[in-house]
Parts: C-alpha cells; structure tokens; sequence
C-alpha cells in the first residue's frame, strides 16, 4: 500500500508526521491557518480596572493588556466554525503587541500531532470606565449597608466583618466604597441584590438585626428609582457582660456563640438561651461598668428568703433576694443597679 506524501515538498507521511488535505504539517502551517482570526480584533476594555466588556458584561480577564487579550481570542474567537477541521485543543498565546498589532503563537493538535504557528492581526482596544468604576468615580451607588454595634464601638469586630465578607469575590466585585466612620462601617454597593445577600449572610454569622429602607432619587427611564439603606446592629456582648432585656431583667452574659446567647437571670437566677432573632424582639441594652456598681462581701446569714451581706470594704449591710444558698461565712458578690441589689456570685 503506498503512503501518502506531501503536495508541496515532497515528503513522506509518518507517524509523527500527518497529512493534513496534502500537506505534512511544516508546509500547512506556511499555507494555511489552524483557526481563522478575524483581519482586526476588537475589545472594549475598563481603562480603571481594567475589565474586559465581554458577551454583555465585564469580566476580570487579566491584570495587563497581553493577558486580556489572549483571554479574548480564547473564549471569543476559539470556535469550531473557526478552527480547521480535525484540529483538536487549539489555544493562542499572545507573544508580542504593539503598532496596532498583535503577535500570536496559535497551536492545536492534529491526529495526536501539536502543530504551532505565528499569526499577526490588527487589534483595536477602545477604553471606557465600567460601571463599577464609573460609580467609584461619581460617588454613585445602589445600596448602602451601615454597620453599626450594639453596646459600644467594636472595631475588632468592624474587622472580622470585613474580612468575611472578603471572601465572596462577587460581593467585593461589586463594592465600590467602604468607609470607617465614627459609628462603624458604611459600605456601597452598586447591586442591590448583593447587598441584601451579603446582609442576610451576616445576619446570620453574627447575630445580627437587619433593618431595611429605600430613598426615592428620582426617576430613571420612566420609572422611578430608589436607592436602599440596609442598617446591620451588632450585638458585641461577650461572657461576663451585664445586659438589659425587655427594659426590666437584668442579666448576666454566660455563653455567647453564632447562634444563641446564654444569660443568667438575676431576678431569679434562672439560666436562659435565647437566639439572637429572640434577643432583638425582646430589646436589649448593654449596660455600661458606669451603670451599676458590683460590691464584694460577706454571707451572713439569711431573713425570710433573703441573703444578708456585708460589703468588705464599707460593712454596708445588703438583703438581697437569694436564689441558691451560700453557707454564712462565704464569700459573695452583689449587682447594684438602679437602686436594685441583686446576687451575682
């Protein structure tokens, strides 16, 4: 059986060595193209950020010119329609730009065999701001989340926050401003969208209560256009706090996770968990150390279900209603709020 050879030069056919419609593959890659690029290539490019406006939205497709444009010529041009028949795995890489013009070393396999060939075409780029960075630029936004804590200014927390939402490359893709103010955090977003799920996210993660509003701005295309403030309360209670609830319990702070707090009652000495949903219905203060006092002193003994306490350090005498037994002699601890004495320890 005779082998093929090649049209061209001459050259026999070989295992490493096809026949591609007549031609081995040195002569093919000088006659013809493995894909077909267009005489001119044009892409629209964020001269900020430097997105690349790509099927209808922009896209982080590189961080210098050369890689966005392999990116491009990829995913855009890289189609069956375009690429040789019997070709298999072609890609470009982008080796030189400049004067209009772009170098490229194009390869793709044939029956097992890498082929690679230069192709040079024009290449326009038009610049334009992206609409994130547009809004950057004008200050403009869609959503504003504030960030602010209940029970003292938690810049650890403000932190964390941010580092979480770090995370989510969708929503730092769709930030366009985060600011540190006295209260907290303010955060743009130019998609409402995001901004409610991110909301949700944190609502979530730390407890958080979530208030919505819209301001009117106008209207766009016929149709007005509002703009949501998102405000997030933190609560920053840690193990140890004293707390408010419903305005008339006063409670100590004994365990604190993601999903719940856990609080001692000291009306009662009753031990409660309560979720974070449960703890904003009810309303609750963080008391300051400027807002009750706590005194040490001394059992000594007990008046119709009343503990009697000395303080240490004045002999102050306290009756304070008893919610466990101490033996007299032992030692004890008094929350003093409001005029209110209520056994701590």
């Amino acid at each position: 059986m005779s082998r093929r050879f090649c049209v061209r030069c001459g050259v026999l056919e070989g295992s490493d060595r096809p026949i591609i419609d007549g031609l081995c593959p040195k002569c093919f890659t000088k006659e013809r193209s493995i894909v077909n690029l267009p005489s001119k290539i044009e892409i629209t490019v964020c001269s900020s950020c430097y997105a690349l406006y790509f099927m209808g939205k922009w896209i982080n497709a590189g961080l210098r010119l050369d890689e966005i444009l392999e990116y491009y010529i990829n995913n855009a041009l890289m189609k069956r329609e375009n690429i040789y028949p019997g070709f298999h795995n072609v890609k470009a890489q982008v080796i030189r730009m400049g004067g209009g013009k772009v170098e490229v070393i194009v390869k793709g396999t044939y029956r097992g065999v890498t082929l690679s060939q230069k192709m040079i075409t024009d290449v326009r780029v038009t610049y334009r701001l992206c609409p994130r960075c547009l809004k950057i630029k004008t200050g403009g936004y869609e959503a504003l989340i504030q960030i602010r804590f209940e029970g003292g200014i938690d810049k650890s927390l403000g932190k964390e926050v941010l580092e979480f939402i770090s995370r989510y490359e969708r929503v730092m893709n769709a930030i366009t401003d985060i600011k540190e103010v006295k209260e907290g955090l303010n955060i743009k977003f130019m998609s409402q969208g995001v901004a409610r799920q991110i909301a949700n996210i944190i609502r979530k993660k730390f407890g958080a209560k979530v208030v919505y509003s819209w301001t009117n701005t106008g209207y766009v295309s016929g149709r007005r256009h509002s703009k949501l403030t998102i405000s997030l309360r933190l609560p920053t209670l840690r193990r140890g706090d004293v707390v408010l609830v419903s305005e008339k319990d006063i409670a100590l702070v004994t365990d604190v996770n993601e999903s719940y707090v856990k609080l001692l009652r000291l009306s009662d000495g009753k031990e409660v968990k309560l979720s974070y949903d449960n703890l904003w219905s009810k309303g609750f203060k963080k008391l300051t150390s400027k807002e009750y006092v706590i005194v040490k002193g001394k059992v000594l003994g007990y008046e119709g279900g009343y503990a009697v306490i000395q303080e240490i350090t004045s002999g102050s005498i306290y009756r304070v209603k008893s919610h466990k037994l101490k033996d007299p002699g032992s030692d004890a601890e008094v929350l003093i709020y409001k005029g209110e004495v209520y056994l701590l320890r």
